[in-house]
């Protein structure tokens, strides 16, 4: 009887953390949404264009960075050394709500930082959105009318925004990569 050699199947608890981990990276993207949403939501409810533009821009780069975790979990058949993580995930998820965090924080985070980048005009050209001042030419200069009217100029312009904020999410280290070409083409 010949005796085939067979692929390495996960174990239970492997498993377990995987479903946990996709579960958790659902819902913490989920409820950073919402509050995007919600901002959102209340500068509609309020008639102020309270930061209109900046909660979609969120929210896609939140969108972009849970599309970016989903790719990595199932494209890897490893995504970290999971029977060394099953130890911590014991009788806890604090840890594991964390991890499962980090993706749509740094989307959140990184996609503001790239609107502002644009909005303060540090990177330009034609494929990234042009701001201007609802108010009027040069009126926008205390920061509450920068937050509630400088903002992309036309429908294009939204659309450039929100398309880099998903981008952002996604690719973790083009907003970083950004800031440090910013940085060294200033020193020199």
């Amino acid at each position: 009887m010949e005796h085939k050699p067979t692929e390495p199947t996960q174990s239970n608890a492997e498993m377990d953390v995987h479903r946990s981990i996709v579960l958790w990276l659902f819902f913490a993207t989920l409820i950073i949404a919402a509050f995007a949403g919600c901002a959102l939501l209340y500068s509609d409810w309020t008639g102020n264009e309270l930061l209109a533009i900046l909660p979609v821009v969120i929210l896609a780069g939140v969108l972009g960075s849970f599309v970016s975790a989903l790719n990595r979990i199932y494209s890897s058949k490893d995504i970290f050394p999971i029977t060394s993580y099953s130890v911590f995930l014991r009788g806890t998820n604090t840890y594991l709500i964390a991890y499962s965090s980090i993706p749509a924080l740094v989307g959140a985070i990184s996609s503001t930082i790239l609107y502002v980048v644009f909005a303060s005009e540090i990177v330009v050209g034609p494929f990234f959105p042009e701001f201007s001042c609802k108010l009027g030419e040069n009126l926008c200069v205390e920061f509450q009318q920068f937050l509630t009217s400088w903002s992309p100029k036309s429908a294009p312009d939204h659309a450039k925004a929100i398309v880099w904020g998903f981008v952002a999410g996604f690719s973790e280290r083009f907003v970083p990569d950004i800031l440090n070409r910013v940085v060294s083409e200033n020193d020199k």
